[in-house]
C-alpha cells in the first residue's frame, strides 16, 4: 500500500480508499491505499478507499468538511419500480452501492456479480447519469431479473458522491462500487470489476 494524494487524473488500475468515521459524523480521516492491477480491467482505471462519506477523493471530491459530502447517505429515494422511498441511512448495513448507467457492459458485468450476493448484504443499484430516467432503469432491471432496490441519483445526491468519493464515482464503465457500514464508514471501489466474494470481504470488514 502507498500514500494517496490528490489526483490530476485517473489511476492505472484499480484502488481502494476507506474515510473513516469522526466524532461529529461530519469530520474524517482519510486513509488512502492503492493497489496494481496489470491486467488493466479497469479500462480507464479508477480510485477507491473508505470514508465516512464526508471526505475527498481522488478524481475531483472536495475535502469534505461541508455538509453537501454527507448528504449521499440521507437522500431521500425513490425506487424505478416506484413501491418505496428510503435512504442509504435507513437501509440495513452494510449496504453495497453500486453507481452504474443502463448503457454501460462492464456496469452489466458488476450487477451480474451483485446477483450472487443473495440477501447477505442490501444492495442499492443507483444509477448516476443524468440521461437515464426511472422508467429506463426499470427496464433495464426487470429484463436482467435484478430484483433489488434500484433508483435515480438526484443531483444533490449525485454531488454529494463526489463531493466524498470523486469524479470516478459517476464514471459507470470504472464500475463504481460504495460499501456503506453502519458506523458511518464507508469503503469506495473502482477500476475493475468487483467479485461477490471481494464485496462480502469488505462488507464483513464493517
Amino acid at each position: 500500500m502507498c500514500p494517496a494524494g490528490p489526483d490530476d487524473g485517473p489511476a492505472d488500475g484499480p484502488s481502494r480508499r476507506r474515510l473513516l468515521a469522526a466524532t461529529g459524523g461530519l469530520g474524517a480521516a482519510l486513509l488512502a491505499g492503492c493497489t496494481g492491477d496489470p491486467d488493466g480491467d479497469g479500462g480507464d482505471g479508477g480510485t477507491g478507499g473508505s470514508t465516512d462519506g464526508t471526505s475527498g477523493s481522488s478524481g475531483g471530491g472536495s475535502d469534505g468538511d461541508g455538509e453537501s459530502a454527507a448528504t449521499w447517505r440521507t437522500a431521500e429515494l425513490t425506487t424505478v419500480r416506484g413501491d418505496e422511498s428510503f435512504s442509504i441511512a435507513e437501509l440495513s448495513a452494510p449496504v453495497v452501492i453500486q453507481s452504474f448507467a443502463v448503457w454501460c457492459p462492464k456496469c452489466q458485468r458488476q450487477s451480474e456479480a451483485l446477483a450472487e450476493l443473495g440477501d447477505s448484504v442490501t444492495v442499492v443499484g443507483l444509477n448516476t447519469d443524468p440521461n437515464e430516467d426511472a422508467e429506463k432503469v426499470r427496464t433495464h432491471a426487470e429484463g436482467n431479473g435484478f430484483d433489488w432496490r434500484f433508483a435515480v441519483s438526484p443531483p444533490a445526491m449525485t454531488e454529494s458522491l463526489i463531493d466524498a468519493f470523486g469524479t470516478t464515482v459517476t464514471n459507470a464503465p470504472s464500475t463504481p462500487v460504495i460499501v456503506s457500514c453502519g458506523d458511518g464508514s464507508a469503503e469506495f471501489m473502482a477500476g475493475s470489476i468487483q467479485s461477490a466474494s471481494e464485496l462480502r470481504t469488505a462488507a464483513g470488514d464493517c
